[in-house]
């Protein structure tokens, strides 16, 4: 009888394990900057779920989390600043220094992602008039007003959305790890 339980929840567990590696996820980036004389504002929300429901996360300018719906969570929670990053931050670079091949992995992983959506609009003027022209792509949903005014000043927002299988992501990860590390 025991053992019928165990099995059962063992089984119940594996199942629920496969279908969250094998069910498509996505990841939505989206925010604006503001740049302009030596005013600066911006923010940032990072959604990881399905198409309207996940958990959410805001880094800028203060750390929110949400979890549900994304524009009305059944839960959100802000986390304090923490005064002593950079010296952590510092620290933990120098030990982490290991000899694992990050960029093969992350160059063979992103086969696996499949980009949904770029935008990016706004109005942008870099210092060099030259360099501001040159903003333009075809492949990609750029709308950018040139501002030809010998300085720095973006009012821009922006959006990326990919799709990805995480059993997928993670085991072409796996194999370029042990591939490389021989």
């Amino acid at each position: 009888m025991v053992l019928n339980i165990i099995l059962w929840g063992l089984t119940a567990l594996i199942g629920i394990l496969l279908l969250i590696l094998f069910i498509p996820f996505r990841l939505a980036v989206s925010g604006n900057i503001k740049w302009i004389e030596q005013q600066k504002s911006g923010s940032t929300q990072i959604q990881f779920g399905g198409l309207n429901h996940g958990i959410s996360v805001s880094p800028f300018p203060s750390i929110h989390i949400g979890v549900g719906r994304f524009d009305h969570p059944l839960f959100s929670f802000s986390l304090p600043k923490n005064s002593n990053s950079k010296e952590n931050n510092k620290t933990s670079k120098q030990k982490n220094k290991s000899k694992i091949p990050y960029l093969r992995i992350g160059k063979a992983t992103i086969g696996k992602i499949h980009f949904d959506q770029f935008s990016l609009n706004g109005d942008l003027g870099l210092p060099n008039p030259m360099h501001t022209g040159l903003i333009k792509s075809k492949k990609l949903d750029i709308t950018i007003n040139p501002q030809f005014n010998n300085r720095f000043e973006t009012d821009m927002k922006g959006h990326f959305r990919f799709k990805f299988i995480p059993g997928k992501v993670l085991w072409q990860a796996i194999k370029t790890y042990f591939k490389f590390r021989k």
